[in-house]
């Protein structure tokens, strides 16, 4: 899914220099190659702290390397996930951010519970996560339905949640953080060009278990990427995808 929807309402939060120690806090697919470390460590600078956090251990060094290669040394890693860390005082954080990681979380309200602990007092969880069904084109596309109709098959079977940001402001109500101080919704509309190649790209990464749950079968996904890789010709349509949903909560001054 493309990457960089959502990414302004970090900026509007008033994330700068003042917030000298920001976390990224991502279980399961987390802080991933560094990307979203990178988005904030530019916002708090060289003399603010950024942590990484994800259960792929050599995915996350592999970025921390990247980082520290092209400067960003105020950034670290922790291998683990929001259960294995200890809390203490020294430890929490400004800023918590979850980008597109409570969709994979078994318990999504114990997570953010977990999350909103890291927060000190004064700081914010910010929690940005998708909306699956608005996936559609103009017109309508063969490519864009079938990426669809697999996805939904393999995340029921999984047990994922496709609205998940939409729940995301009953999320907190039910962890006991409380109604959201903000929401947003951002997206992105692609030509279809640009879109069929990442279409597949997606597909291409459910089709294991598509093939393993009896959702599609080989002759059917040979089909659909010569589909795709026609469709990068076509100069007419234009894809939207899952929108991005952001809710942020500060935590007040006295907890």
């Amino acid at each position: 899914m493309p990457a960089g929807a959502g990414f302004g309402t970090f900026y509007d939060l008033g994330a700068g220099p003042n917030w000298r120690r920001s976390r990224c806090a991502l279980p399961g697919p987390g802080c991933g190659p560094g990307e979203v470390m990178r988005v904030m460590a530019d916002r708090v600078g060289k003399t603010g702290r950024v942590v990484g956090l994800d259960i792929d251990g050599n995915l996350g060094r592999e970025g921390l390397s990247v980082l520290h290669g092209i400067g960003y040394t105020q950034c670290s890693f922790v291998e683990g996930d929001l259960q294995s860390l200890e809390k203490n005082e020294s430890n929490r954080f400004d800023l918590v951010y979850g980008r597109l990681v409570v969709e994979h979380m078994d318990d999504p309200i114990d997570g953010l519970k977990q999350m909103y602990r890291w927060v000190k007092p004064g700081g914010h969880l910010v929690i940005q996560d998708h909306y699956h069904p608005s996936l559609d084109a103009d017109p309508a596309s063969e490519v864009v339905d079938e990426v669809k109709r697999t996805f939904a098959a393999v995340w029921k079977k999984v047990g994922r949640e496709p609205r998940t940001g939409i729940r995301l402001p009953g999320h907190f109500i039910s962890a006991g953080i409380g109604a959201p101080d903000g929401t947003d919704v951002a997206g992105d509309l692609l030509p279809m060009r640009q879109s069929a190649a990442m279409g597949a790209a997606v597909y291409r990464s459910l089709l294991p278990l598509a093939l393993k749950f009896g959702i599609t079968t080989e002759e059917r996904s040979q089909y659909f990427f010569q589909m795709a890789s026609e469709a990068q010709d076509d100069e007419n349509s234009y894809v939207l995808w899952p929108l991005i949903i952001s809710v942020w909560k500060r935590k007040p001054d006295s907890e």
